[in-house]
């Protein structure tokens, strides 16, 4: 009977460990999974950076094709004519 109970206290002392060892992996991706949300949460705030700043640079491009459009326009106005 004394060996069926050490037989039992070691089976349940292993569980134990391998209790311990899951919940010390679960921890351990815990802590990896938050890291990658917060390098996420970063790189969604650095792509909404880029998107604005392309957005400023498209309205400034905008403008600019605009200015060359109409000076060309004056260039042409002023050439004499040719007969």
């Amino acid at each position: 009977m004394n060996d069926k109970l050490d037989l039992i206290l070691e089976g349940i002392k292993e569980l134990q460990q391998i209790t311990r060892a899951i919940h010390d992996r679960q921890e351990e991706t815990d802590a990896k999974l938050e890291a990658l949300a917060m390098e996420v949460h970063k790189l969604h705030g650095e792509v909404a950076s880029v998107k604005e700043d392309t957005k400023r640079i498209h309205k400034r491009l905008d403008y600019q094709i605009l200015r060359i459009a109409r000076t060309e326009e004056e260039i042409y106005l002023l050439k004499p004519e040719k007969q």
